[in-house]
């Protein structure tokens, strides 16, 4: 038994209806008329949409930097410099943006930072230290 034809949920994309005719999915389209058209993207230079907040992440980049992986939180440094700068001229969503990408760059940094001090604190562990033979000379004994 085969389905009538008709606009049917397009099996392959979750937010448009395909054809069928009767025999097969034609190429014809359209949005479900059941879904909200999602928002439109943010413009940049624009302000930031009402009730976000916005955490810019020096602070916490500034610690990585003195506790952690250092290459990786220089990176979150700037970026969290670039969205102050950014705030400052009152571009939020480039503020947004760039507070993410702190954000980013401060989780791999303890992440990085978090690795090599399990690595060193191993190699402290595992490593012998040596130990002076017994038949040497001391010039402290008697």
């Amino acid at each position: 038994m085969s389905m009538p034809t008709g606009w049917y949920d397009d099996p392959f994309t979750d937010h448009l209806q395909r054809y069928w005719s009767g025999d097969s999915w034609t190429k014809e389209t359209r949005p479900r008329p059941d879904l909200v058209p999602p928002p439109p993207p943010p413009v940049p230079g624009a302000a930031a949409p009402e009730g976000q907040r916005y955490i810019n992440y020096l602070i916490p980049s500034i610690i990585a930097l003195l506790c952690c992986a250092w290459p990786l939180a220089i990176v979150a440094v700037v970026f969290s410099v670039q969205g102050n700068s950014a705030i400052k001229r009152g571009d939020a969503t480039t503020a947004l943006q760039k507070a993410s990408r702190a954000r980013l760059f401060l989780i791999l940094s303890m992440l990085l930072g978090v690795v090599v001090w399990i690595y060193l604190a191993y190699v402290v562990a595992t490593t012998d230290v040596p130990v002076a033979p017994q038949d040497t000379i001391n010039p402290f004994s008697a």
